[in-house]
């Protein structure tokens, strides 16, 4: 089993990778002022006993603002972190809001990667529990525009096949697209994040020459409104499917609340929502 619950925030992004047997991934550390969510409160309401790790997907302080949070209450709370995963590329010293994490915790993706000679791009791939992650990155200093810097994951599990792709912008994204590697694993896709909170910065068109999800998800905070034009453009990109992920083609944070997509061994993927209103927590 595999729930991948993506949080109604209005700080950052903040989705939670769980598997039946109280593993989590988390990726992004985003935060809700107004509901008092923060993500330390989903891995000690499940109990988990540690944290498999943290994915750090974008690099603005908007992001980075909750993983300081987050590991003192892990910390506080004897609740290890096993890795962290962030575009390699980085510098902590031109981005700080890294350099915590940076100092606890060795990356990942620093530690090997495949080349794609026909494209001048690198990549990572790594198995957990039956779900296999593959990361790509625009490198920097070559790339300095943070938003593409963003880390891309996508996540597949049996059919269930995620993009994650950050803040990526069009240039970011179509840097990306002269990879046949990173093509074949978006041709796959079939539930889709949009990248940038769904603004229209972070729709490229190319993208959907390739792709053509199922659903498509948008993670946007309560005063971030999106043109109806915007969605119905990534609306359109929505093919049908048989197996009904989800009954909207098109959901959003704003609107729906907490987004889960969740995948039973051999049964159909299924998407649900739940109501915006959150008890505070403290």
């Amino acid at each position: 089993m595999l729930d991948i619950k993506i949080f109604d925030v209005d700080h950052g992004f903040c989705a939670a990778i769980d598997t039946g047997d109280r593993h989590t991934i988390l990726l992004d550390c985003g935060y809700n002022v107004r509901t008092g969510f923060r993500p330390a409160q989903h891995i000690f309401q499940q109990r988990h006993r540690f944290l498999d790790g943290v994915i750090l997907p974008t690099y603005s302080q908007g992001h980075l603002a909750g993983i300081t949070a987050l590991l003192d209450q892990c910390f506080e709370h004897g609740l290890p972190v096993n890795f962290l995963i962030a575009n390699p590329s980085l510098d902590a010293t031109h981005f700080p809001g890294l350099t915590l994490p940076m100092q606890h915790f060795n990356n990942v993706l620093s530690m090997t990667v495949k080349a794609h000679p026909e494209c001048s791009q690198i990549s990572h791939s790594m198995t957990l529990n039956d779900i296999k992650m593959t990361f790509f990155w625009n490198q920097y200093p070559d790339c300095q525009n943070v938003h593409n810097l963003s880390l891309v994951t996508f996540l597949s599990y049996r059919d269930l096949h995620v993009i994650f792709p950050g803040d990526l912008e069009v240039e970011g994204w179509q840097a990306l697209l002269q990879c046949h590697d990173f093509r074949d694993r978006l041709k796959k896709v079939n539930a889709f994040i949009a990248a940038d909170h769904g603004r229209e910065e972070g729709y490229c068109s190319d993208v959907f020459n390739v792709c053509s999800p199922e659903v498509i998800i948008i993670s946007n905070q309560a005063e971030q409104a999106l043109s109806p034009q915007l969605l119905r453009r990534y609306e359109s990109h929505v093919k049908a499917s048989r197996f009904n992920m989800s009954e909207k083609p098109l959901l959003t944070t704003h609107e729906d609340g907490a987004i889960t997509i969740t995948k039973y061994l051999d049964a159909a993927c299924r998407v649900s929502t739940q109501p915006k209103v959150q008890p505070s927590w403290r």
